[in-house]
């Protein structure tokens, strides 16, 4: 017989109750998470998120597989912001020290005029909301793709890659890597005119140090650089792989290792398998195309640094002035800029579910998403096959409705 005021006390002798050791798990996990930045300092929200703004309907800004971004507006300035909604349970763990991480990288960074700004933090049963600057121009994808005639121009991209470099200079002088830097998650205050850059979206960044060493598979797949795929040691150097890929893309409109299939474009990768000679380099000077060269190198150690790049002859020159730097420390909100293309949100009381952020993670999503996994590098080697035909590059225009993300084992982030 158990005593009445036992009721509901596990004997001592019982199981650990799930709920209790799903949590001891997520605990161990998260200690044993390398790279992430301890507690962020700014007050975290428990209050209803609605009391304060308003979100705009019909201005969904980016979607990911946990989480969506989303325009809103605060009640009492009218000022225009962007809602970054995550879920705090992601294929059933505990993401929360993730989210946090990705709060305190943005605190870190808020000296930077080049990332995106962090205005206010909420929380609720089953999400975390980021109140962001509104980037009112959007991603610089969609001119990375855009047709010639509005596609960027040499001297855009010069300009824009020198703000870009500032930016990442700053998180790497603070031992901060992106792990995701490609044109998704670089924004544009304005369009036309157009704007300054801001660099958004740090779930995948990390903290390195010489102490340590950190070796994970992450990234986007036609981003990441060969340290990546063959499981070697993280450095600012690996950003520095992806800045390269990023200057291709924006001068050419193309992307330079994009296979038929993600295990073909980590071949790309992984061999090198580049050309500077197609059409798409037609009226690009010299200069651009040794600056990707000298970031496109396969040892890490080999690579310029974001500083080595800002004194290369392509982007030295002074006949492009910065229009921003003598206006960048005058008033830094008055370019609002953010949207966070991953996530979107909105506040929900419910532990399950939430009206804001609809059950997505059965559907099947198109946009190029974060990988972050143990798969197999076998994968990556050549076959016999693929040994016998002609090693060629293969740059094609983007992919719009081919997933990226497939389901195999593994912590996925976006």
């Amino acid at each position: 017989m158990v005593p009445e005021e036992s009721y509901g006390i596990p004997d001592k002798c019982c199981r650990t109750p799930r709920a209790a050791r799903r949590h001891q798990q997520d605990d161990k996990r998260n200690q044993e998470r390398p790279g992430l930045m301890g507690e962020p300092t700014i007050p975290i929200q428990s209050q209803p998120f609605a009391n304060k703004y308003t979100m705009s309907p019909g201005h969904e800004l980016g979607r990911g597989k946990f989480a969506v971004v989303r325009k809103c507006v605060e009640k009492e300035t009218d000022k225009e912001f962007a809602a970054k909604i995550m879920r705090k349970r992601r294929k059933g763990e505990d993401c929360r020290m993730e989210i946090l991480h990705e709060i305190a990288v943005l605190e870190l960074a808020k000296d930077s005029p080049w990332v995106i700004k962090l205005h206010e933090v909420y929380e609720t049963n089953s999400e975390m909301i980021l109140v962001l600057e509104f980037a009112a121009g959007g991603e610089i994808f969609n001119q990375c793709v855009a047709d010639r005639e509005e596609a960027f121009k040499e001297k855009d991209v010069r300009r824009l890659m020198r703000q870009i470099l500032k930016g990442v200079s700053f998180l790497h002088r603070h031992n901060l890597v992106h792990l995701d830097l490609k044109p998704q998650n670089i924004l544009l205050t304005s369009s036309c005119p157009l704007g300054d850059i801001k660099i958004v979206d740090f779930g995948l960044s990390r903290i390195v140090n010489n102490n340590e060493e950190l070796r994970e598979i992450m990234g986007t797949p036609e981003y990441v650089a060969p340290e990546i795929l063959s499981y070697e040691p993280i450095s600012t150097a690996t950003d520095m792989w992806s800045i390269g890929v990023l200057a291709y893309v924006m001068l050419t409109g193309t992307s330079p290792f994009l296979g038929d299939d993600k295990q073909q474009t980590f071949l790309n990768i992984s061999q090198l398998n580049i050309s500077y000679m197609d059409e798409e380099f037609d009226g690009i000077s010299e200069s651009a195309i040794d600056f990707i060269k000298a970031l496109l190198v396969r040892e890490p150690e080999g690579r310029a640094t974001a500083e080595d790049c800002l004194q290369h002859p392509w982007l030295a020159g002074g006949d492009l002035p910065d229009p921003y730097a003598s206006t960048m420390n005058a008033v830094p909100e008055r370019n609002s800029v953010a949207q966070e293309l991953e996530e979107d949100g909105t506040t929900s009381s419910s532990s399950e579910s939430s009206p804001l952020l609809p059950d997505i993670e059965g559907q099947t999503v198109t946009e190029e998403l974060i990988v972050m996994a143990s798969y197999t590098l076998g994968q990556c080697r050549q076959t016999e096959m693929e040994k016998q035909t002609e090693t060629k590059a293969i740059t094609k225009r983007f992919k719009f409705e081919e997933p990226i993300l497939q389901e195999i084992s593994g912590d996925f982030i976006y």
